[in-house]
């Protein structure tokens, strides 16, 4: 992690969560070793030193009951919302903080490292940028993804878009709009420069493969993610585990 700069603004990590997944339904309240998927998530999260809230925002679905009852139950905040409209679900967790600078991941990627939190915290301030994310130039595994960005720009997406798919995925808006927003990548040590890793849940092959992690490296829930990347490099029978699985999202 890096030391946090009185230059760069406290953030919210707003936690995106859900028990409906289409390919693995309650896939965020897995087990993995002595702990819920959720909870390495938020854990992990919270380590960042530019994080000061960690804040998950489900939905208002019954079928979400029981991921807020065991977050309530350690003291973790949650905002409820709605379950296609992601955007409004996610400015709606705003009420409760005002930090300047929004950190989203979602609860399917239990090996986030906070020190790319950290990094991306630091990005956006050097680059003087409204966006920052690992995603923009396609370097980093499928599990350590995240996305800095301002609180004005989700609030100005918020305002500005009615596309269902920029509401759902909440901030397209904001990287399909470089005349608007500055956006720029968060460059990846060299350890994390690693896209042919992958090691977020998606499906049940992906939950194999964090088992094996966890069995094998125990269950600290900051283990250091670059020690992921080496165990699974010294193991490619772990690494084919989950090796045809496709991941699904929108194009940056």
């Amino acid at each position: 992690m890096t030391q946090r700069s009185q230059a760069i603004p406290s953030a919210v990590a707003i936690v995106q969560a859900r028990m409906g997944s289409s390919r693995l339904p309650g896939k965020t309240m897995e087990p993995l070793g002595d702990w819920r998927v959720v909870d390495w998530v938020v854990h992990r999260v919270a380590a960042a030193d530019a994080v000061r809230d960690v804040i998950v925002a489900t939905t208002d679905l019954p079928g979400d009951d029981v991921l807020v009852e065991h977050l309530g139950a350690q003291g973790v905040e949650v905002a409820r919302g709605s379950s296609d409209d992601v955007l409004a679900r996610f400015v709606g967790a705003l009420v409760s903080t005002d930090a300047a600078l929004v950190v989203r991941v979602t609860a399917d990627c239990p090996f986030l490292d906070p020190g790319v939190i950290d990094l991306g915290a630091a990005t956006i301030v050097d680059a003087h940028a409204d966006y920052v994310a690992t995603g923009l130039d396609g370097r980093y595994p499928r599990g350590l993804d995240v996305e800095v960005f301002r609180r004005e720009a989700l609030l100005r997406a918020h305002r500005e878009t009615s596309d269902p798919e920029e509401r759902e995925h909440v901030t397209p808006y904001i990287y399909r709009h470089p005349e608007v927003f500055r956006c720029a990548p968060i460059g990846a040590p060299g350890w994390a420069a690693r896209p042919d890793l992958r090691f977020t849940l998606d499906e049940p092959a992906d939950l194999a493969l964090l088992r094996a992690v966890v069995r094998d490296l125990g269950s600290d829930r900051l283990l250091a993610t670059r020690n992921i990347v080496s165990y699974l490099d010294a193991h490619p029978d772990v690494v084919a585990m989950n090796a045809g699985v496709e991941h699904r999202n929108i194009t940056f």
